[in-house]
């Protein structure tokens, strides 16, 4: 893992941040007409279509080794399929601001596995300390009266919790077995999680002829499939081997922070104090797991 990233790499890490900031409004809206199934296949259709006419554009193509195919399912699986279909279900009843509290585990949980696997990402006291604070400013974003929701629909907040271990256990996998091109990467696994949700979509008896679509309906499907699938995925495959695990999950602190600043700018939100406040502990949080880290004697 680099000491220090480049401002390409941030930049990217960024972009990554903002895509998936939107996609949670985006869910949301989504699910109030779409079945969670249909919506996740929708999107993910779209975006395995894009990422292939582009990876055959640039002359490219999917390997034809057993062993890359299995990592285009796990990653396809794992970072995409299940994760997609458990928030899109959980998003039914759980509101999004218990629901950015749940996805804080991600980080969390991938720190403590990758300092289990990975001897430059040890965990240090620097880290824990920034791990506490990012959650502790998730909570203040949001306000702490969205825990009183905790065990009010527990099936739809585990299926979150669920998704945030499978994109920490997906994060892991890709920095120790994964060397193929970014490109190659997230349009083979996207391909993979496409099929698999179709699928389930065709063998789940959903009657396409009942579903009910409209301008947003379909705009939504359609920015999800593009950007917080396409660009999100090539983002996240270019980055992680070049950021490693531990910088990459805190992706997943800024996520709030982007759907806070959506609020204000695109739905006209006012931005209370406490919330400022939360945005500077977040910043400090990411600051300490991602700077340099310092000897610790």
């Amino acid at each position: 893992m680099k000491e220090n990233a480049s401002p390409s790499d941030i930049a990217l890490w960024l972009v990554l941040a903002a895509l998936w900031s939107s996609s949670y409004t985006a869910i949301k809206i989504g699910v109030q007409s779409l079945d969670p199934v249909l919506l996740v296949a929708g999107r993910l259709l779209i975006g395995a279509f894009f990422l292939y006419a582009v990876l055959k554009m640039s002359r490219m193509r999917l390997s034809g080794r057993l062993e890359d195919w299995m990592h285009y399912g796990v990653s396809g699986l794992l970072g995409s399929a299940i994760p997609f279909l458990l928030i899109s279900y959980g998003e039914q009843t759980v509101d999004s601001a218990l629901a950015s509290i749940l996805m804080g585990i991600a980080p969390v949980t991938t720190v403590f596995m990758a300092s289990f696997v990975f001897a430059d990402e040890q965990l240090t006291r620097r880290i824990v300390l920034g791990l506490v604070c990012g959650i502790a400013g998730i909570v203040l974003l949001v306000g702490p009266g969205a825990l009183a929701q905790l065990g009010g629909d527990l099936p739809a907040q585990l299926s979150i919790l669920a998704a945030a271990l499978c994109y920490g256990v997906t994060t892991i996998y890709v920095r120790r077995f994964v060397k193929r091109a970014p490109l190659e990467m997230a349009a083979g696994s996207t391909i993979v999680a496409a099929g698999a949700i179709t699928a389930m979509a065709v063998f789940s008896g959903i009657d396409p002829a009942a579903v009910e679509l409209n301008a947003t309906s379909v705009g939504t499907v359609v920015y999800l499939g593009l950007f917080s699938t396409a660009l999100a995925t090539l983002i996240y495959f270019q980055l992680v081997p070049r950021l490693g695990a531990t910088r990459m999950s805190q992706v997943n602190f800024a996520v709030p922070v982007g759907g806070a600043l959506i609020g204000v700018t695109v739905l006209s939100e006012t931005i209370m104090t406490h919330q400022l406040a939360a945005l500077a502990v977040i910043l400090v949080a990411i600051f300490l797991v991602t700077g340099k880290p310092r000897r610790e004697g």
